[in-house]
């Protein structure tokens, strides 16, 4: 029995012995054991012959040396025994075998008891086929087998001799057993089958064999039909509250009225007015809107109260506002903060006069509230209750005629009441003219036309008007004399200073000083007025000329610089003065090109690729445009002269130029072409000596003729031809 009490006994009682035991069993059930003594160190063996001897039988299998410490027993098909053991002394495996004395053969005797014996067919390992001895009656008798030495060894299970028409001895005889050869007391779905719970199924058609209560699971679930209360649902066994619905599926095993909770809010769904919304579970005023959303859950008219004032939102006509709930004039302004909550046409008194500001004249004077004559005074102040619309009145209403500054014009239509303006008002607005608004005054304004926003100095001029005006006449202009009070007939350099014509570069003044003399005719004779423009024109470009020029010609010298621009110092110049035309409107940016440029002006510096006087020019011209201002940048940007490149103008509008300015000043001249160059230019363009505006786009615009809607523009204070605009 595999729960039955163990039986011990003592293999070997010497002392010291038993280390490491390894067991075999033979073909006749007899124990074979080896194992070590630590007693002299010997390998030893045991036998046991359960069948005869209840004593083991012991031998040594070595005892010299230190054996036996590992060791294994193997019984091969012909009985021989092999052990393999440690020989711990020489340090080797050694090998021993011997018979067991058992042979196994094709046939072998076997004993039935009493009854006598048989030879019997070994087939294998376990099974031996033999015909048993005849007898009359059924019994149990032991079975031993006798080997080759007449030994007999008896065979644990005894051996039972049954009834030829009942095999099994069940019973049930074979012609009615379902299982002739195996006892049992099955009766339903077979017979004569082992059934070892007892319920009338066999254990082979009994899906229970244990359980005397089950023996069907329809849905194989593993709970038996009887104890199933869904016996063909896998997934439900039991339904606690007995309402049909199976305790797995059951939101609510034990709630008979329940079983689902769809939203799983803990609310069952037959109870649960929003079964879908685990939100909500009531709707006590039935409106639909959950109790928990509702703000008015026992008002089945209200559900929002949007603005939390307590009045529900159907109700509410400002829904969103808390301090307001009722309109009753309609006009779109809450009761609390309508003044006058019954009048649409009101709704606040400013002054608290009584009287809604919609229809108070003064709204915010509680004094006053009609205005009957409209000038501006209350009727309760008004002493002159019938003035004429419009009419200027004090503050007792009654027309105003002083004239505080004594300039003819009564305050109330004087622009500048505290300033007598009667010697210089031409408009009559009281104030002192200035045409331009440039805060200088007309009188005392030498450019009284000055451009809305321009920056000008103490005599009304800006930097641009500047630039074209030469109060010395002496050939350069305001903006760019150092020297602006030089006396008459002096030749001054580029900078409006007096120079030293014997400093000049050795030109000869010959034919120059015949040329200006007067006597003209042997040069207009030979190659006309035109060749000698052309020729002057070429000869300004030397301090040496500019000293023999006569005064009638020495404006023109604000065409030529100081010294001339090597070709470097021109290409950057003209380089320097696009960067600025780029981004003068955004200051920021220039400033960061600017360093930029510094950057590489002192980079091609110092690998030889400009000049040391180049560089400096350069640099000088980048301070100044950095401390700048966003107006002067404006200016600068279009302005030639400010960049040394004033002369960089084209031959046929520097001989215009200078035929308007010797058209101009001609008279009492020698020339014998007077008359030819005194003839005005192309009437159908206006003359460059035309002033325009100069607007943000860094132009000059000029309509020309004035009111003719047809416009000229160029290159703001660059004194070209003008461009007729498309």
């Amino acid at each position: 029995m595999p729960n039955g009490q163990w039986t011990n006994t003592i293999v070997d009682a010497s002392g010291n012995t038993g280390k490491n035991p390894s067991i075999a069993v033979d073909a006749a059930g007899d124990l074979h054991i080896v194992y070590a003594s630590w007693s002299g160190f010997d390998m030893k063996y045991a036998t046991l012959k359960p069948s005869s001897s209840s004593s083991w039988q012991k031998s040594s299998v070595q005892t010299q040396d230190m054996v036996g410490d590992s060791n294994a027993i193997y019984i091969d098909d012909h009985g021989m025994i092999h052990v393999a053991y440690s020989d711990d002394s020489n340090d080797v495996l050694k090998y021993a075998t011997k018979s067991t004395g058992v042979i196994v053969t094709d046939e072998i005797t076997v004993q039935f008891g009493q009854l006598g014996a048989v030879t019997g067919d070994v087939l294998d390992d376990e099974t031996i086929q033999l015909t048993t001895p005849a007898v009359t009656s059924p019994g149990v008798v032991t079975v031993s087998l006798i080997d080759e030495n007449g030994d007999e060894h008896a065979l644990a299970p005894s051996f039972e001799f049954i009834d030829q028409n009942d095999l099994d001895g069940d019973g049930v005889a074979n012609a009615d057993d379902d299982c002739p050869n195996d006892a049992g007391m099955s009766t339903q779905d077979q017979v004569g089958c082992p059934d070892d719970d007892g319920d009338g199924y066999s254990n082979a058609g009994d899906a229970f064999p244990s359980d005397a209560g089950e023996w069907v699971d329809s849905d194989g679930d593993g709970v038996g039909n009887n104890a199933d209360a869904f016996p063909n649902d896998t997934s439900e066994t039991l339904d606690s509250d007995g309402d049909g619905v199976g305790d797995n599926a059951d939101a609510f095993p034990n709630n008979g009225f329940e079983q689902y909770d769809s939203d799983g809010d803990g609310v069952g769904d037959n109870a649960d007015a929003f079964p879908n919304d685990a939100t909500e579970t009531h709707d006590t005023d039935g409106d639909g809107v959950g109790d928990n959303a509702d703000a008015f859950p026992l008002n089945a008219f209200e559900q929002l109260d949007s603005d939390g004032d307590g009045v529900g939102d159907n109700s509410d006509v400002f829904p969103n506002d808390a301090s307001e709930t009722h309109d009753t004039d309609g006009d779109g302004v809450g009761d609390n903060a309508d003044a006058f909550p019954n009048d649409a046409s009101e709704t606040l008194d400013s002054d608290g006069d009584g009287v809604g500001d919609n229809n108070d004249a003064f709204p915010n004077d509680a004094n006053e509230s009609g205005d009957a004559d409209g000038d501006g005074v209350g009727n309760n102040a008004d002493q002159c209750l019938d003035s004429e619309a419009g009419a200027v009145v004090d503050a007792t209403g009654c027309l105003v005629t002083t004239d505080s500054d004594g300039d003819g014009v009564v305050d109330a239509d004087d622009q500048c009441p505290n300033e007598n303006a009667s010697q210089a008002d031409t408009d009559g607005d009281g104030c002192l003219d200035d045409d331009d608004d440039d805060g200088v005054l007309n009188d005392d304004d030498d450019c009284p036309f000055t451009d809305p926003g321009e920056n000008v100095n103490a005599d009304g001029c800006s930097d641009g008007q500047l630039s074209v005006l030469d109060d010395d006449n002496d050939g350069v202009s305001n903006l760019n004399d150092l020297c602006p009070n030089t006396a008459a007939n002096l030749s001054v350099d580029a900078t409006g200073c007096e120079i030293d014509a014997g400093d000049d570069e050795g030109v000869s003044s010959t034919l120059l000083e015949s040329f200006f003399s007067g006597d003209a005719d042997p040069i207009t004779t030979t190659v006309g007025i035109g060749a000698i423009l052309i020729a002057l024109f070429g000869l300004l470009q030397t301090n040496a000329v500019a000293a023999l020029l006569p005064e009638t010609f020495r404006w023109v010298q604000v065409l030529r610089n100081n010294t001339k621009l090597t070709k470097e110092e021109e290409n950057e110049l003209t380089y320097l003065q696009s960067l600025t035309q780029a981004y003068y409107a955004n200051p920021q940016e220039l400033a960061d090109e600017l360093e930029q440029l510094r950057g590489d002006l002192t980079a091609r510096y110092t690998n030889n690729e400009i000049k040391k006087q180049t560089r400096e020019k350069l640099l000088t011209l980048i301070d100044d445009l950095e401390a700048s201002t966003p107006d002067q940048l404006n200016r600068i940007a279009h302005n030639d002269a400010y960049f040394g490149l004033a002369g960089a103008i084209d031959t046929e509008d520097r001989t215009q130029l200078l035929n308007e300015k010797i058209a101009m000043t001609a008279a009492g001249s020698a020339l014998t072409a007077t008359e030819t160059l005194h003839q005005p230019q192309s009437a159908s363009e206006p003359a460059i000596t035309a002033v325009g505006t100069v607007r943000d786009d860094g132009y000059e615009w000029l309509e020309w003729p004035e009111g003719s809607s047809v416009w000229y523009y160029r290159r703001a204070h660059s004194r070209t031809s003008w461009t007729k605009w498309q």
